[in-house]
């Protein structure tokens, strides 16, 4: 099988290609992402995919380097490979456009949301909300407020002095956009519910373990009444 020079160059592709679907993938996980970001990535994958399309189309396979590795050692055609690797990203290409419809379009409607002090009204809110937008923007106070905080953190605040328009930027950044927190839950699950402990109720004991929320225990001690023996 490894005798077979263009079976070998194909497989260095696809690892080439996995390994950056890996990268994809690992990019998408973990604690404090939202949708924004994620649309902002898979975005920019599918930008990634036109350029190696670009690319292979003028016989340039620097994008892959274990293909390109390989096919510098001259054991194989370029051409022929070129071509499987043009149609593969074409089918790609076509596979996230069928996941992923009008995502740029989607994407872009949400800039106000991503930043509301550099981008211009958006016409899809209601006008209520513009209004709220436009003095949200005009808000130095904000502005400096939105350099220094995460961005859900700083809708939150928002959300204290414009209601509407806070909880319409949070229901966008509100959907979970990874597994992130349900994979942490179910290990959090398997610690806890030993096969001792397999009759244990797991629900406040799971929202305690995920919880990000320091408790304030002074505050918790000074409430409480000590038990004196009568």
């Amino acid at each position: 099988m490894f005798d077979d020079a263009d079976w070998v160059a194909r497989l260095g592709y696809l690892s080439d290609i996995f390994s950056k679907l890996n990268q994809l993938n690992l990019s998408l996980q973990g604690k404090d992402t939202n949708v924004l970001s994620l649309y902002d990535k898979v975005c920019g994958f599918m930008e990634k995919i036109k350029l190696w399309q670009s690319k292979c189309e003028k016989g340039d396979t620097s994008c892959f380097l274990q293909l390109n590795a390989y096919i510098a050692t001259g054991e194989c055609d370029r051409a022929p490979i070129v071509k499987i690797v043009h149609t593969h990203l074409s089918k790609l290409k076509n596979e996230f456009n069928s996941y992923f419809p009008d995502i740029d379009n989607k994407s872009s409607t949400l800039d106000w949301v991503r930043n509301p002090f550099v981008t211009c009204i958006n016409s899809s809110i209601p006008a209520r909300l513009q209004e709220d937008l436009i003095d949200v923007s005009s808000d130095r106070s904000l502005k400096m407020r939105y350099s220094s905080t995460p961005l859900t953190q700083f809708w939150c605040g928002v959300e204290k002095e414009y209601p509407e328009l806070g909880k319409h930027a949070l229901n966008e950044l509100l959907p979970f956009g990874s597994t992130y927190l349900c994979e942490v839950t179910f290990s959090a699950m398997t610690h806890i519910k030993t096969k001792h402990r397999n009759r244990l109720n797991l629900e406040n004991n799971l929202i305690t373990a995920v919880a990000t929320i320091s408790p304030r225990l002074t505050k918790l001690m000074r409430e409480k009444q000590a038990q004196v023996s009568h």
